[in-house]
Formats: structure tokens, sequence, C-alpha cells
């Protein structure tokens, strides 16, 4: 079974895109005719700016306050194969692990921020070392019919 959320990235960058040019277009709209003078006298400019500026900035940085991840999962094989890496702006990190399945421990859910950021974490068994754990990852942008199919197969993994 392969998991792979590549349309989310997409979907945020077009959605980043599309609220940067109205936000480009909003301040010069502002700025360079007395259309919102009319409508709303005694307003100044630049509350109008501040106020849809704060939006924007809400859009953009949403992906990294949801924790929003590219996650690609396979099973498929001898080997668990994991891809992630966190969606937005002034992140870094890409992580791949590569999980033989007969060293494969565990995974643990976790839920943080009231049940709006899930994560996995993976354990594994080194040979003559004990058990590695990796970092987490997250789940949260993963469709919730792929969170459980992700589920199933490592409890089925765990069972073994």
């Amino acid at each position: 079974m392969t998991v792979d959320n590549n349309h989310l990235h997409k979907f945020i960058w077009v959605i980043q895109l599309i609220s940067t040019i109205i936000f480009v277009m909003f301040v010069f709209s502002v700025y360079l005719t007395d259309f919102y003078e009319r409508i709303t006298p005694g307003i100044d400019k630049k509350y109008y700016v501040i106020v849809l500026g704060v939006i924007y900035v809400l859009v953009l940085f949403s992906p990294n306050i949801l924790r929003l991840s590219y996650l690609y999962y396979s099973d498929t094989g001898d080997m668990l194969v994991i891809k992630t890496y966190p969606i937005g702006f002034f992140t870094s990190g890409k992580k791949s692990f590569r999980i033989p399945k007969r060293d494969f421990v565990r995974a643990e859910l976790q839920e943080h921020f009231f049940g709006l950021h899930r994560s996995l974490t993976f354990y594994q068994r080194l040979p003559g070392k004990g058990v590695a754990k990796y970092p987490p990852v997250y789940i949260n942008g993963l469709p919730s019919e792929d969170q459980k199919k992700i589920l199933l197969s490592l409890s089925r993994l765990m069972v073994k």
C-alpha cells in the first residue's frame, strides 16, 4: 500500500499564490484610487492594509501553525518507506526513513494542540544496540481515510 499527499502541497501553493495576488491588488487599489474613502469616509487607508495584511499573514503561515506536511508512506516489499517534509514558509527538514519490516517494533500515535497536530513516531530494533526512536512524522495533511489505512497497516506489522 502506498499513500501520498502531494495534492496538498500543490493546493497550499496555489492558495498562497492567489492570496498574494489578491493582497497586492488590494494594496494597489487602496493607494491608487479613492474608492474606499468614498465608501467609508473617515477611515484611513492604512487601516485597510493592516487588516488585510494580518489576514494575509495568517493565510501564509496557516500550514506552519497546523504543521501540515507532505507525506509518502509505502509498505510494499520488505521495507517501510516514509518520506516527509513540512509545508510552509521558513521550514526545512526533509526526512526519509527506510525500516526493514522484520526490525519494525511499533508506531505510536500522538495528538497535540487539541487534536489538530497528529503525529506518528516509529521505533526500529537495531541489532546489538536496542531500539531506535525516529522523529515524529505529522499526518495532519492526510485525509482521514489515508490516516486509517496507515494505522491499519502499522497495526498489522506490530502484530507480527
